[in-house]
C-alpha cells in the first residue's frame, strides 16, 4: 500500500477548464511545497491547519471515485454503494496519508515537466523528478492521467517508472480478495491507518 507518492505532490490543484493540465499541476505542487516549506511545532495547531491546507489541495484534484473504481477492477460491480463510499473514503485516507509523510521526506526534489498528450477530454503529463540522498542523485520519471471532470483536471493514475499505482492496488486487492474476501481487503486497509 506504500508506492513512492512523494511525488503525487505534481498532482493537486484548484484547476479552471482554460487551464491546461501542466499548468494544473505546476501551480499546485507549488502550493503544497510552499505549506510542507513551512516551519511548524509537530502536534501544533499550525501543523493541523497545514495538514488540513494539503488535504484541501490533494482532494481538489485526485480523483478518488475513479482511483477506486478502477483499483479494485471487477470487485467494484460487486459492492454496495455503502461498500464503494467506505472503500473509496478509507483509499483515500490511506493515499493522503503516505503521501504527505513520503513528500516531507523528499523536499529536496527537482520537478521537471517534460510533456504534456491532451486527447479530448484525457490527457497524460510526463515529467521527471530529481531527488538527492545520501550525496547521490536519482532520476525518476513520472506520468500522470487526468481527465477532465467538472470544468477541471483530475488525475486518476500515477505511473512511477512505469509502473502505474492503479495497477499496483488492482493486483494487490485482487489478490486479497481472492485469497481471503473483500471484507478482509478492508480491514487490512483500516488497520493500516491505525
Amino acid at each position: 500500500f506504500a508506492p513512492v507518492l512523494f511525488v503525487v505532490c505534481a498532482l493537486f490543484p484548484l484547476g479552471a477548464i482554460a487551464e491546461r493540465p501542466t499548468q494544473t499541476l505546476k501551480r499546485t505542487h507549488a502550493r503544497i511545497e510552499k505549506l510542507l516549506k513551512k516551519k511548524v511545532k509537530t502536534g501544533s495547531a499550525a501543523e493541523k491547519r497545514i495538514k488540513s491546507a494539503i488535504k484541501k489541495e490533494v482532494n481538489t484534484l485526485l480523483d478518488f471515485q475513479e482511483l477506486a473504481r478502477l483499483s479494485l477492477g471487477k470487485h467494484w460491480k460487486e459492492r454496495t454503494e455503502k461498500e464503494r463510499s467506505e472503500f473509496v473514503s478509507v483509499l483515500q485516507d490511506l493515499i493522503e496519508r503516505n503521501y504527505t509523510k513520503q513528500i516531507k521526506s523528499n523536499l529536496g526534489y527537482q520537478l521537471s515537466y517534460d510533456e504534456e498528450k491532451i486527447r479530448g477530454d484525457s490527457a497524460k503529463v510526463e515529467t521527471s523528478v530529481k531527488v538527492k540522498k545520501n550525496g547521490r542523485i536519482t532520476e525518476i520519471l513520472i506520468a500522470y492521467k487526468l481527465k477532465k471532470s467538472n470544468g477541471s483536471w483530475m488525475v486518476y493514475d500515477v505511473i512511477t517508472d512505469e509502473v502505474s499505482i492503479v495497477k499496483n492496488y488492482r493486483s494487490q486487492f485482487n489478490r486479497i480478495i481472492k485469497k481471503d474476501s473483500y471484507e478482509k481487503l478492508i480491514k487490512k486497509m483500516k488497520r493500516k491507518l491505525e
